[in-house]
């Protein structure tokens, strides 16, 4: 009897022996059940999750990636260009089936950019970066460009085009031809040169942006600021007397009727604000100031609490791409001719030129001063000007079709 112990003993170690193996095999069927499914999953495309979608769908986010050419219209800047396109392939992939979310971390998911600034009232190929295509935009900043620019001599502006407000006025009638313009700046703007960049700019001094300097409010910041002189290069130079149709298509600001129409409209601005101001009741705060300076005894006046001095300091745009006043086509020929004191530029050149202080600097050299008025850029990179995609073309269909030319 005291044996019988250790064989019941036995027996439930013999019992527990076997559970274990059974929780032992259950266990390695389960992992040979996941290891199966795993394989499964990785091999089956439909269940593998997308680096480029984001979730387990097997619609993609997008339908290509790379490199576009877009036509910039007059009046946008870049930004709204790229968000615009954004919206467009956003919507597209959403109605093909999309179902992730369409920001992460507080940024689009859907990927796009630009590969080199266009100022609003200028137009031409604007270079965009679809998903991984954002990631060859820098080649782009730096790269080749070819720009047509429209000038006039005798006056110069803030911004340096038809958008700011005339500063100087010079004397241009001793310029007597283009030979003469020509013959001055062809050897002197070739090559590797040196300047200045406008006051108008993206370009960062001190960690700001020099238009943020410019449009702050502040005179004396702008007195003080120094742009730093940078180097260039400019391989080419044709000062010319003529514009191309499809330059003129692209989009030209007219200089003279830009100037007229605006002043038209800050002459009624100001007359309908001076009537309503006329009109209206003074505010409350200038009533509560009367009568606080009636009740005032100590003969010490209050101070005014100061509201924010660059707020609405931005120039107003008084203009969209169809009512913007634009050089026209003449009829019955392909190109457009012009007189002095206007114009035309034809330059290519190296990344992180700006054609406006070039503008400027031919002013100087020709003992005047001078304003680009419109400018189209016809080419950046492989990209021309005839292979932008319009804005009336601008729908995801043609916007991948592009990309994969």
């Amino acid at each position: 009897m005291k044996r019988a112990r250790p064989v019941a003993v036995a027996a439930a170690i013999s019992d527990n022996n076997a559970t274990t193996n059974k929780r032992v095999m259950l266990a390695a069927s389960n992992d040979l059940s996941t290891s199966s499914s795993l394989s499964s999953s990785i091999t089956d495309p439909s269940k593998t999750t997308s680096a480029t979608t984001g979730n387990t769908e097997s619609t993609p986010l997008y339908l290509a990636e790379g490199l576009i050419a877009i036509h910039k219209p007059l009046t946008w800047t870049c930004n709204d260009v790229v968000s615009y396109i954004r919206g467009i392939l956003s919507r597209d992939a959403q109605s093909r089936g999309f179902e992730g979310k369409m920001r992460k971390r507080g940024k689009p998911l859907m990927k796009v950019g630009h590969g080199g600034t266009l100022d609003p009232l200028a137009s031409g190929v604007l270079v965009l970066g679809i998903g991984k295509g954002t990631s060859k935009l820098q080649s782009y900043l730096e790269g080749d460009k070819q720009y047509t620019a429209m000038v006039e001599l005798g006056y110069e502006t803030t911004t340096l085009d038809a958008e700011g407000e005339i500063v100087k006025t010079m004397d241009w009638n001793h310029v007597t031809s283009i030979d003469s313009i020509r013959e001055t700046v062809v050897p002197k703007f070739t090559g590797k040169i040196q300047q200045v960049p406008p006051l108008y700019s993206a370009i960062r001094v001190d960690g700001k942006r020099l238009y943020e300097i410019a449009r702050g409010g502040d005179e004396k910041e702008v007195e003080d600021v120094e742009i730093p002189m940078r180097d260039v290069e400019v391989y080419k130079v044709e000062v010319e007397n003529t514009l191309s149709e499809s330059v003129i298509q692209s989009g030209v600001v007219d200089g003279k009727k830009y100037k007229e129409a605006v002043q038209e409209m800050e002459a009624a601005a100001a007359a309908a604000a001076a009537e309503k101001a006329a009109a209206a009741p003074p505010p409350a705060e200038d009533v509560q100031e009367l009568n606080d300076e009636a009740n005032n005894t100590t003969g010490k006046k209050k101070k005014k609490r100061r509201g924010n001095k660059n707020k609405g300091t931005k120039k107003k745009s008084f203009f969209d791409e169809s009512t913007v006043p634009t050089v026209q086509c003449d009829s019955n020929t392909d190109t457009t001719s012009f007189e002095l004191p206007l114009f035309t530029l034809n330059v290519s050149c190296g990344g992180g030129t700006y054609i406006r202080s070039i503008v400027r600097d031919i002013g100087y050299e020709m003992d005047t001063v001078a304003t680009m008025t419109g400018l189209v850029r016809t080419k950046q990179g492989p990209f021309l000007l005839e292979d932008a995609l319009r804005k009336e073309d601008w729908n995801a269909e043609n916007i991948y079709e592009a990309m994969t030319k």
